[in-house]
């Protein structure tokens, strides 16, 4: 801003014009006073122009001055507006921003819950396995008590036969029986055949005597049973077979006759199965009359 000059300063300068504009006539009258006046006069007529020179200057740069605050006022309103704008800028991208963190953690949420429930199905349905695992293995372990138990009473019973075929093989020697592997076994009394396979006949060849009593006893491993096959047959035929017969009997305590009776004559009997894993063959002739016997292949068969 420009000063307007000191009214000290210019005082002298107004007074020296004034002096050389003042004319003779001017102070013809009065010097005195007609100086002090024309001074006066002047002097108050150049100030007042000096103070409107320095109010149009002062007004000027008054109006510059304030043309540039409101320009500047202009600017700082721009770049407030655009401070506003930037604000409200981040203002909706931070609201976006929240909106998404919520959004996230909502299905965040949605996502645990749905973890849960798969977690908690999964327990249920393991606990529902290991409830079925469990009954499937008492049930098993119950089959195999039983099993076992069913086992145990097998084995007992292999041994009471074992033994009582033990006892009967001794009896049978104690009481002058013979055993035999070979084939075929002729006659003699209580004979144990121990091969699998074997044949049976009264005598090798020829006829078989009077008044003879042959046995021969088959017995096999449980689980087994006995065929007989007749390969001849000829014995003394009368009523009831009396005479001369044979007898197949099944089975070991309580024994019966394979074809529920006996078997004489000249035709050959059936081929036959035992029920059971022991079979006796029992032959006898009386004192009349003797022929050519019989002959038989016994074999053993798996269950």
């Amino acid at each position: 801003m420009v000063r307007s000059p000191s009214f000290t300063l210019l005082l002298p300068l107004l007074l020296m014009g004034t002096l050389t504009l003042v004319s003779a006539q001017e102070c013809s009258d009065d010097p005195a006073t007609s100086l002090v006046d024309q001074l006066v006069g002047l002097v108050g007529e150049r100030a007042g122009r000096a103070c409107d020179v320095c109010s149009g200057v002062m007004m000027t740069k008054v109006e510059g001055v304030s043309a540039e605050v409101s320009a500047a006022k202009e600017e700082h309103q721009k770049e407030l507006g655009d401070v506003r704008e930037l604000v409200r800028g981040v203002q909706e991208e931070s609201r976006r921003e929240r909106e998404g963190i919520l959004a996230s953690l909502v299905a965040a949420q949605g996502d645990r819950e749905a973890v849960r429930e798969s977690l908690a199905l999964a327990e249920e349905r393991t606990n529902v396995k290991m409830e079925e695992l469990m009954s499937e293995i008492a049930a098993v372990s119950q089959d195999a008590n039983n099993n076992l138990t069913a086992v145990a009473q097998q084995l007992r019973s292999d041994i009471e036969h074992v033994k009582t075929m033990l006892e009967n093989i001794q009896t049978f020697i104690k009481g002058g029986a013979r055993t035999s592997r070979d084939a075929p076994s002729t006659c003699a009394e209580n004979q144990v055949m121990l091969a699998s396979m074997g044949y049976l006949a009264p005598v090798e060849s020829g006829k078989y005597e009077n008044n003879t009593d042959c046995s021969w006893v088959i017995e096999r491993p449980l689980g087994y049973k006995i065929k007989i096959t007749w390969l001849m047959f000829a014995l003394e035929r009368c009523t009831d077979c009396k005479c001369d017969y044979v007898e197949i009997w099944d089975g070991t305590t309580t024994k019966e006759l394979i074809g529920g009776r006996r078997f004489c004559g000249y035709l050959d009997p059936p081929t036959m199965t035992s029920t059971s894993n022991r079979v006796e063959i029992k032959f006898h002739s009386n004192s009349a009359g003797n022929y050519a016997g019989f002959k038989i292949k016994y074999e053993s068969l798996e269950d």
